[in-house]
């Protein structure tokens, strides 16, 4: 018995080997199938080489400057009255700002005047003196005759003690002169002092800083004068007057981009209090040491503008484009089409040419932005790739969609694959 049952069951095994092939064989069939439907499309995006003018721009930001700030200290001792300004007003050379009580300097002038009038008076005396001491010498020198009688010899003596008189009473001149002279010195600078008590304006312009107020006391020292081109405020003297004929935009430019800005380049401004303002400007001043902000350095650069608008006020918020380099007629293509080979480390760009990319080695110049200079390698009208591939899937009826749209598929793909 356990000899006839080896058969029957190698042949059940047999049985179901071949059916597990026949399954086989079906799957692959049904997959294959369904698969021929499905496609892999290999999109790029493409340009053209172009030739067209480039600019090359620096930013920065910052604010509106005065580049003439001038500081109204009277430099006197006394108490503020009669305050006839505000601050923000416009005002005019020589208006009236402000008076200041100081009694002793009206004193000072009403002294000085009368030390001048006694030494006018000293210096007629002494001229006088001097007019008599001439006669005296004369007369002994030259005696005049009486009737017939000759005239009589001088004597020695008396002439040359008349003679020393003159001598004094010209010294005595002289000195009276000097005294003269310093008395009128003294007069006008106590005229000058006293005149400080009414306070004017310098120059015109708009008043920025005020802290003068009626009875305030004054102590005095300072003067009025100019501050340094650009400053917005010193803060130091009792008014402070901007001319706003120099208004001016003040940016803070990085230290990396310094080495591109030069005095007389061209700039852009913008204001975002005036977005109707499309201003411009020269590059006109360059701050010789940097500023260290949380560990950034930039640097001040001044632009003054062409045409300054009525609405500009100082501190009002800025930003500057500064042209540091232009060339009128280049081959340009953009940024993203320039690629790196990672083996020679040479610039290439892949070239399209009858549905066909090739690479193609080239040497970059300026770039700006999302623009590259191509200094050798492309012409003008070539088509390029300027993104790397973008893969979808697409599914067919009939099996034959494969590589749609590309250019030449994995051959791209391999040049892609050897870039940066």
């Amino acid at each position: 018995m356990s000899g006839a049952g080896v058969p029957k069951n190698r042949g059940r095994w047999i049985w179901w080997v071949v059916l597990a092939a026949v399954l086989v064989v079906v799957a692959a069939i049904v997959v294959s199938r369904l698969s021929s439907g499905t496609s892999t499309a290999v999109t790029y995006t493409t340009g053209t080489v172009a030739r067209i003018p480039l600019t090359a721009t620096v930013s920065g930001s910052g604010s509106v400057a005065v580049a003439g700030v001038t500081e109204v200290q009277p430099g006197i001792t006394g108490t503020v009255e009669n305050l006839s300004v505000k601050l923000g007003d416009t005002v005019t050379p020589g208006q009236m700002l402000f008076t200041i009580v100081n009694d002793d300097l009206g004193t000072a002038v009403t002294r000085a005047r009368a030390s001048y009038q006694q030494s006018k008076q000293q210096v007629e005396q002494a001229e006088v003196s001097l007019l008599q001491a001439r006669n005296t010498l004369n007369n002994l020198q030259h005696p005049s005759s009486i009737g017939t009688a000759p005239a009589p010899v001088a004597d020695a003596k008396a002439v040359k003690v008349a003679s020393e008189q003159v001598d004094v009473a010209s010294m005595g001149v002289t000195t009276a002169k000097l005294n003269r002279t310093a008395a009128a010195a003294s007069l006008n600078q106590a005229e000058d002092t006293a005149a400080k008590r009414t306070v004017t304006a310098p120059v015109g312009g708009l008043i920025t800083v005020l802290s003068a107020q009626n009875g305030q006391s004054l102590s005095g020292g300072g003067s009025s004068g100019t501050s340094a081109a650009g400053s917005n405020s010193s803060g130091t003297g009792a008014v402070e007057i901007s001319d706003l004929a120099t208004l001016r935009a003040r940016v803070q430019v990085n230290e990396v981009d310094m080495v591109n800005v030069k005095l007389g380049q061209r700039a852009s401004v913008s204001f975002d209090a005036l977005p109707d303002d499309d201003a411009s400007g020269t590059v006109s001043a360059i701050a010789p040491t940097g500023t260290n902000t949380q560990g950034v350095i930039t640097y001040d650069v001044d632009v003054t503008l062409d045409k300054i608008d009525a609405r500009l006020r100082p501190n009002m918020s800025c930003t500057v484009d500064i042209t540091v380099q232009t060339k009128a007629d280049v081959l340009v293509v953009p940024t993203s089409a320039v690629r790196t080979d990672s083996s020679t480390g040479k610039k290439f760009v892949l070239v399209v040419n009858n549905q066909q990319a090739s690479q193609v080695d080239v040497t970059t110049g300026l770039v700006v932005g999302t623009d590259t200079e191509i200094l050798t390698g492309l012409t003008a009208g070539q088509t390029i790739v300027t993104t790397p591939a973008a893969t979808a899937t697409t599914t067919g009826t009939n099996g034959g969609g494969g590589n749609r749209g590309g250019f030449g598929g994995g051959g791209v793909g391999a040049i892609l694959g050897g870039g940066r």
